[in-house]
């Protein structure tokens, strides 16, 4: 049952999403939409958790789409003189310099290029083999300050966990406040933001929506293909590695998602919690131009700036086209695509979670879900919703 309020003018994306249900294996859902500044879809539907509704309250791990969070708590910094793009992140952190990672900076790793895609030695902390060690975030943190670059100068490749760990400490370092507790301080709060947070308060367990996964087949049997992937996806392989893939090869993301002890810490880039209607009015504050229902979060000067490409290449960890902006992803890759929207800027999350801003069409768009899919490109759900909004301008 689908429930939740559409304007009149957009119920084609109340279809698409009850399409989803009928059609495309969704189990339970959220899906929020602003027009120039104006909410006018935010729906939901299914289970939360096997038997239990998916209610107006109900929120979700939202994976890498908490990239795009960290990315406009980055963004603010710069803005308001507390970082700065260019400067090496030894400036606060001097210690990072250690393995000759001394000229790395925010820039590098806002798009992917500061050669440290995952923390050597990580097995000894964490692994994708279940929740234990997720909590070490400052065992993780000590290994990237201790390493040396594991990609050659110039590489550019997807810094799945290692985003998150290298730009927590670096704020932490330059402010003295996590990247969480900026966001709810200075994002969240004065945007109205009543639920996203970074590192989930234990208060909001209740709420949670309890994930499962689901791999599909791949793509073609061609016996070099599936041998590739399996590599790529080992412990040995550039996505394995990213994902902090154990000797074992398990991939159980949903049974760490699942965990409080992972979801209560700070993994900027890997364990947001959110509604659909909060991530969504955050985009819409972007959309808007970094000002929405009065408050201003960010400058119009630098969200032209932040979202604007800044690297398009093969990445080395995920081996497909991507286009990076500081922090946020772009679509228009054979992978990226968010919906039909071609100067759009956010992030996907693993699994199929999504959220973007569209200055041209005034748009800012989330959806976030329990089911998730694992597979590289942007999840057919999403785009369906979104295909159907962009129908209704």
């Amino acid at each position: 049952m689908i429930r939740g309020f559409v304007d009149p003018a957009f119920s084609a994306v109340r279809d698409a999403f009850a399409a989803n249900f009928a059609e495309r294996s969704e189990t339970g859902a959220a899906v929020a939409m602003y027009v120039e500044g104006r909410k006018v879809v935010d729906l939901w539907g299914g289970e939360r958790a096997p038997g239990a509704d998916w209610d107006e309250d109900t929120v979700s791990l939202i994976w890498s789409a908490t990239k795009g969070m960290t990315s406009l708590v980055v963004q603010r910094l710069v803005d308001t003189g507390r970082l700065s793009l260019d400067a090496p992140l030894i400036r606060w952190w001097p210690e990072f310099g250690a393995g000759g990672k001394e000229d790395i900076t925010v820039a590098d790793v806002l798009t992917h290029g500061a050669r440290l895609p995952y923390p050597p030695g990580y097995a000894e902390v964490a692994t994708a083999d279940g929740p234990a060690g997720w909590d070490r975030v400052g065992d993780l943190t000590a290994l990237l300050e201790r390493a040396e670059p594991v990609l050659p100068p110039g590489a550019h490749g997807y810094h799945a966990v290692t985003f998150g760990l290298l730009l927590g400490e670096t704020v932490r370092r330059a402010t003295g406040r996590s990247v969480g507790q900026i966001f709810a301080d200075e994002v969240a709060g004065p945007l109205g933001l009543e639920a996203a947070w970074i590192g989930q308060p234990a208060e909001v367990e209740g709420r949670v929506a309890q994930l499962h996964m689901t791999v599909p087949p791949p793509p073609t049997d061609d016996p070099e293909f599936l041998a590739a992937m399996a590599f790529a996806m080992s412990s040995e392989g550039p996505i394995g590695r990213s994902l902090l893939v154990g000797p074992s090869g398990a991939m159980n993301f949903a049974e760490i998602g699942n965990d409080p002890g992972f979801r209560r810490v700070e993994h900027p880039a890997a364990n947001g919690v959110a509604s659909a209607r909060s991530l969504a009015r955050m985009y819409a504050m972007l959309a808007a131009g970094g000002t929405l229902d009065g408050v201003s979060i960010v400058s119009s000067e630098s969200v032209a700036a932040h979202s604007a490409e800044q690297w398009r290449g093969e990445d080395a960890t995920l081996m497909s086209e991507k286009r990076y902006a500081f922090g946020y992803m772009l679509p228009g890759t054979p992978t990226e695509r968010f919906g039909p929207a071609e100067h759009a800027f956010g992030h996907p999350g693993m699994g199929g979670s999504l959220g973007f801003a569209d200055p041209e069409a005034g748009v800012g768009f989330a959806y976030v879900t329990r089911h998730m899919v694992f597979e590289v490109a942007v999840d057919p759900r999403v785009n369906a919703v979104a295909d159907a909004l962009y129908g209704c301008l």
